[in-house]
């Protein structure tokens, strides 16, 4: 027989891709896959052309299903078709003569093992997609489950709950043997952990950070491996083989507080979730925000229920003193009214003077009274409610007639020209605000002036005003005119007139503004009108 020569390989130039394939995952099952291909091929050529061994290649094009890598299939398919071409080459010069038989069945091979090669590339695609429908699902559950977690925890504003809380949804977020959360100021642990199950063991209070966790205390620290060795007290005494360690940085510190310090370290104990570093990655930014807001608004809670409280006291006190005041304020100036008129003999000229300074200072402490009482009821209790039709002209003859004595104590003239006009409000509260405004011009008109009231309806607002004749406002107070307790440079009032007077405005849908003239002062008071009179 003659002895075969040569052979030829022919050179595919896949020298460089498949060492590129070779540093790759799944290296080990391919190169026994390449083994396997390489004796089936040595076993087919050594047999003879009548024994069909080249079948045997459809083995590892199989076997490349198990890599679920596309490209290592097609290339193993590749190197079976030629490895079933040269065998069948080697058998025909080893026997000197070709077979037809041998050549169907190489022909047969050759599209077995091209059906082979399909069928497992259809098979890693099916189950490439299976993987990716796997991969979403898990991760869809993953990020369901992260939602839930901060829409749990979010719903308390108590730092200790939420830290609880927070440790037991990382705990079934991260299928974890447990979770610990402990604060830390960079040197040692501060107050007491928190751990789901309670039960887990840790450092007391006060010790200082173990090994690799002390040094990284003042740089970045990300979610890595516990440290076998620092951290074996941890995992030795709860009895777990390792897991997880992450840090939340929550400077700067809150205000006004030692609620939370500048580190909260977390413990994962053997989590089974192969992402857990990457989740706590992605969420620590998220708990960082949202424990520093359920302490700020723990600190806001508690800080407005103490304001809460300390106003409270605050109104208590102003109601009961103005409330308690105002009767033997009432009963002096009654004594001094009987006084002045002679009930007890006819004072002499000099105690007449005396007594009216002294009945002056009595009213306006009964005013500071009656307006002290009246803002603590209305800031506490809300101004009246009641939506009466008013007519302001009527109200405002009403009250110039009430306060006929002290225009007639200034020998003051009124000019008036009320036009009928109707608003709808509490009428006690409107007649507090025009008795304040024209009491506030009878003070500071002088002596033999006039006072202008003056009611009319107009675009369907009803406006009042009420000038005066006086020197007029300061500018240095003009800007503060209707602010509470104003002080004005000649010490007269007390800053509460012209605020309650504004409030009673606002509360009926109106406003009171100032105008300044040349010669005294004008308060205008504009108020919604209904378009209705009443007599």
């Amino acid at each position: 027989m003659k002895r075969p020569g040569p052979i030829r390989i022919p050179d595919f130039r896949l020298l460089a891709w498949v060492d590129r394939t070779l540093r790759k995952e799944g290296t080990g099952k391919f190169l026994l896959i390449l083994l396997i291909l390489t004796g089936i091929f040595v076993f087919d050529a050594r047999t003879p052309q009548s024994l069909v061994a080249s079948i045997l290649l459809d083995i590892p094009i199989a076997l490349t299903g198990l890599i679920l890598r596309p490209d290592l299939t097609f290339l193993v398919v590749v190197l079976s078709l030629v490895a079933n071409v040269l065998a069948g080459i080697i058998d025909a010069r080893a026997e000197g003569a070709v077979d037809s038989i041998a050549v169907a069945n190489r022909f047969f091979t050759t599209v077995s093992l091209i059906l082979v090669g399909y069928l497992t590339l259809s098979i890693q695609k099916k189950a490439h997609l299976q993987g990716l429908v796997e991969s979403e699902r898990i991760r869809f559950s993953r990020e369901a489950k992260i939602r839930e977690l901060f829409a749990q925890v979010n719903q308390t504003a108590e730092p200790d709950v939420f830290l609880q809380q927070l440790s037991s949804h990382l705990q079934r977020l991260l299928l974890a043997r447990g979770v610990i959360l402990a604060f830390s100021d960079g040197e040692s642990w501060k107050s007491r952990p928190f751990g789901t199950p309670s039960s887990l063991w840790f450092w007391p209070e006060g010790d200082p950070l173990p090994g690799y966790l002390a040094l990284q205390s003042g740089r970045p620290f990300s979610p890595s491996p516990m440290d076998p060795v620092s951290l074996s007290p941890l995992t030795d005494a709860n009895n777990v083989s390792g897991g997880i360690v992450g840090r939340l940085t929550l400077q700067p510190r809150m205000p006004g507080g030692d609620r939370l310090w500048p580190h909260l370290y977390l413990f994962v104990l053997e989590p089974s979730e192969p992402e857990a570093a990457a989740i706590l990655r992605e969420i620590i930014p998220a708990m960082e925000s949202a424990l520093l807001r359920a302490a700020l608004l723990s600190d806001l809670r508690k800080t407005n229920d103490t304001l809460i409280n300390r106003n409270r006291l605050v109104e208590d006190l102003i109601r009961g003193v103005s409330h308690d005041i105002r009767t033997p304020l009432i009963a002096a100036d009654l004594t001094l009214d009987l006084v002045k008129k002679g009930a007890f003999g006819v004072p002499p000229t000099e105690l007449g003077e005396a007594l009216d300074q002294l009945r002056h200072s009595n009213g306006a402490l009964l005013d500071l009274a009656n307006h002290l009482l009246f803002l603590s009821r209305a800031e506490t209790e809300g101004f009246p409610a009641t939506a009466d039709p008013v007519d302001i002209s009527l109200l405002s003859e009403e009250v110039l007639q009430s306060l006929e004595p002290l225009i007639q104590k200034k020998h003051l003239r009124t000019d008036t020209s009320l036009e009928p006009a109707v608003v709808r409000g509490d009428r006690p509260s409107l007649r507090r605000l025009l008795v304040n405004l024209v009491d506030n011009a009878i003070k500071h008109s002088p002596n033999g002036e006039s006072i202008q009231v003056c009611c009319q309806t107009m675009e369907e607002k009803v406006m009042i005003s009420i000038r005066d004749n006086g020197s007029g406002i300061p500018e240095d107070i003009r800007a503060g005119l209707f602010e509470r307790f104003r002080k004005e440079k000649d010490g007269s009032g007390f800053g509460l007139g012209l605020y309650i007077a504004q409030q009673i405005a606002r509360q009926h849908g109106g406003e009171i503004q100032c105008f300044f003239r040349p010669v005294g002062t004008e308060f205008r008071v504009t108020l919604p009108a209904i378009g209705e009179s009443c007599g």
